[in-house]
Formats: structure tokens, sequence, C-alpha cells
């Protein structure tokens, strides 16, 4: 499990690193207004992604935790399901974006959409983190980042226009679904076996997805409006800070989800409520001590990094960071509570509370960004984290993740 946990970590951290230093270059070259309308292209997407994924990410992990070769044929006879979603969604969003947003944003929603594609086809990440082999996603993820910074470097060189940063948005996650797609179908092999019960299988996603569906989708909203609410009431140049302090403030959640989705591969095999009870408050203890080392790295070192990688442009960033990392660390608890309500089939109290979650975020966002701009964004993402984590999980089940959260404060025992 920790070995698995080291490369999931691995593969995160190449990822995140990735995007640092690729983006810092990039954004350093274009500077915030342009860097704010590719953003806003990103955003878009991450909708469509959600859509076309229909809850069914972590259906299939905890799926292919538990049976394998199940898991496998669920993924498998459900591609064109995730297909026909994205295709629909996909169409919507590009519509809008041709209608309502400039060219070079529509490029990049273009982009995106590619993008897009390839990662709700790549389940074999999913089934490759729930069978121990982080280290093949590791290593697929370093081959696409090494192609998109080339990609990047060469357009900044030669100082190209900005349309042509398009080109690594879908390089990145395409390079590595296709290597993982190679490498699965040559070790499962195309069996007749998992092809069995399509049917049974799509019928058993929808119906499970669409109590999902609507807490994912829900999640997508409250954690992306404010980069809606911030393009169109303050500029795209104030998105584009507040985007390099997401990215920042949110860099180092790579270790502590790679954790939660390890421990989690043991969580759902185990029978003992005393073994469960034991991994959980050793995540959550986990989480919290790295993300206080995080906020301490960031006030010590958050100044020069800032102004190094992105320039003056972006300081305005640093005031936004820690408070970012705060909120970064209640949504890595409350992916524990998710995950751990999913053990108990929660699936209808996470639609409810999701959705609850979701109104109560788009008028705060709108009131916080209106009254007090870029801060307004990040005080709007701590609050909605906190209440998320917390009060709105305490009525599940009679209190177990209550319970759960208690039991951090018990280091002796």
């Amino acid at each position: 499990m920790y070995s698995n946990a080291f490369w999931m970590m691995a593969e995160k951290f190449v990822s995140i690193i990735g995007l640092i230093f690729v983006n810092s270059y990039m954004a350093k070259y274009i500077g915030p207004y342009d860097f704010g309308r590719i953003t806003f292209a990103a955003t878009i997407f991450t909708f469509v992604q959600t859509l076309s994924w229909f809850g069914g990410q972590n259906v299939l992990f905890k799926r292919m935790s538990e049976k394998r070769c199940s898991g496998i044929a669920m993924a498998l006879s459900t591609q064109h399901l995730r297909r026909t979603l994205f295709i629909f969604s996909s169409l919507v969003a590009l519509v809008y974006l041709y209608f309502c947003a400039d060219t070079i944003t529509f490029v990049f929603g273009v982009a995106n959409c590619a993008a897009t594609y390839f990662m709700v086809m790549d389940f074999f990440a999913t089934y490759n983190n729930t069978q121990l082999k982080s280290k093949l996603n590791t290593l697929t993820n370093i081959v696409g980042l090494l192609v998109a910074f080339s990609a990047r470097f060469i357009i900044t060189y030669y100082k190209l226009p900005v349309v042509f940063f398009s080109i690594p948005v879908f390089l990145i996650p395409a390079i590595p679904y296709f290597m993982r797609k190679a490498y699965f179908h040559r070790e499962i092999g195309k069996r007749r076996i998992l092809y069995k019960n399509i049917r049974r299988y799509r019928r058993y996603l929808v119906t499970t997805g669409c109590a999902l569906i609507l807490s994912t989708l829900s999640i997508v909203i409250y954690s992306q409006i404010s980069n809606i609410f911030l393009a169109r009431i303050l500029s795209f140049t104030q998105l584009g800070i507040y985007n390099i302090a997401m990215t920042i403030g949110t860099a180092w959640s790579f270790v502590v989800i790679a954790l939660i989705t390890s421990f989690f591969t043991k969580i759902y095999e185990a029978n003992d409520p005393k073994e469960v009870a034991r991994l959980l408050k050793i995540v959550n203890q986990l989480v919290i001590v790295i993300s206080l080392f995080a906020l301490i790295g960031f006030i010590i070192f958050g100044h020069f990094f800032i102004k190094t990688l992105y320039g003056v442009s972006y300081i305005e960033a640093e005031k936004i960071v820690p408070i970012i990392i705060v909120a970064t660390m209640f949504s890595a608890l409350g992916t524990i509570c998710y995950r751990y309500m999913i053990k108990y089939s929660g699936y209808r109290y996470l639609s409810y509370k999701m959705s609850f979650t979701c109104v109560l975020s788009i008028p705060l966002s709108y009131y916080m960004i209106n009254n007090y701009g870029v801060m307004g964004a990040a005080y709007c993402f701590l609050i909605i984290e906190i209440v998320s984590c917390t009060i709105f999980n305490y009525f599940f089940h009679c209190g177990v993740v209550l319970k759960m959260h208690l039991s951090i404060f018990k280091f002796l025992n």
C-alpha cells in the first residue's frame, strides 16, 4: 500500500511540478489577462468532464478495488455511454464559447475539448491505482509533460502567437492516455468475458451515477463558480491572478490525495470496524500535519517563489495563497468524508448534501466577489469547504462522520 502511495504521490508530484513550471513559463510570457482567458476556457470544460463521467470515477474505483474483473468489465462496457455524454455536453460548451467569447478563448475551448475527451476515456489510470500499479501513471505522465514543456518552450522562445499554446493543452492528457491504453490491452487482452452483461453494467452505472452526478457536479460548480464570476464581474486579469493562487495553494495536495486513495483501497476491503476506524484516524491526522507544513513553507518562501516563477504581475496572489492552503486542507478532509460515505453507499445523501452546498455557493460567491474582489473568492472557497466538510456531513448515518472527526484528536489510542 505504501509503495503504491509513493508512486501515486510521484505521479501527482510530476503533474503538479509540470503544471507549476510549465504554466509559470507560459503565464509569465503572456501575462494575467491572456492567462485568465485560458483559465476561463478550461473552467467551462471542467463541467463537461464531470457530466461525461456521470459520477462513474468513484464507482469504478470502488468496484475495481473490490472485484478486479467486474470493475474492468464495467469500465469497458460503459465507455460508449461516457463518449455519448461527452459529445453532447462538449457541443453545448463550444457553442456557448463561439457566441459568447472572443476568438482566443474559443480556440482554447477547442483544445480543452480534445483534452477532456482523453481524460474522460482514460479509466486506465484508475485501474492502475486500484491494482497498485501507480508507477505506470507516473512514467506516462512524465512523458506527456516533457513533450508539453518542450512545445511551450519552443512557442515562448520563438515568441509565437498565444493561440499556439493551445497545442500543449491536449498533448498533456493525450500522450499518457495512448500509452496507458496500449499497456492495458497488452496485459488484459480483449477477452469476450469482459463484454458480457453490457446492459446490466450500463444500467448499474446510470442508476448509481444518477445519485452521484449531482454531488460531483455540485462540487465542480461550487469550486469553479468563482472563476466564472471573477471573469464576468471583475476581469480576466483578476481571474488569471486567482488561478495562479489556486495552482500554488493546492499544489501540495497531491501528497494527501495519493495517501487518501491508497488508504481507501484498504478501507474498502476491510470488514473489521476497528481497523476501518484506525485507518481513518491515521489518514485524517496525516492530512492535517501535511497541510500545516505546506502553510508554513509558503509563509517562508511564498514571496520569492511567486516573484521568481511568475513575475511581479502576479504578486497579488501572495496574500491569497494561505487562505487557499487552509481551504485545501478542509477539501482533502472532505474527500475522506466523501469516500467514507460511499463505503456506506450514501449516494443519495451525498447528492442532497452537495446540491445544497452548490446552491449556497452561488449567491455566496457572487456576494463575496462583488464586495471583496479576488480576496472574496478565496474566502468563499474557505467557507464552503469548512461547512461542506463538517456541518453538512454530520447528519449522515447517525453521525459517523462526526465520530470520525472526534477520533482525530485521540492520539494515544
